[in-house]
């Protein structure tokens, strides 16, 4: 997806994973990434360089950090 399209609030779907190293996240929110969910984006995670960003999941109570490339927009 392109960055500059991305904005809090945004629908989008999970796409292909990446690896992670490298991103200073808590474990709990990195352990929960998966492929195909959907949920909304509450805004990018700070000290990344705006790559990152937190999506909420539809399915769970779950937040994951996800890079701007692995999701899309629904």
């Amino acid at each position: 997806m392109d960055l500059n399209q991305i904005k809090t609030n945004l629908r989008v779907r999970t796409t292909k994973l990446r690896d992670t190293k490298g991103m200073m996240i808590a474990p709990a929110h990195l352990i929960c990434r998966r492929e195909g969910v959907t949920g909304t984006v509450l805004g990018h995670v700070p000290g990344h360089g705006g790559d990152v960003w937190w999506v909420k999941h539809d399915d769970s109570s779950d937040t994951g950090a996800y890079v701007f490339d692995e999701f899309e927009p629904v």
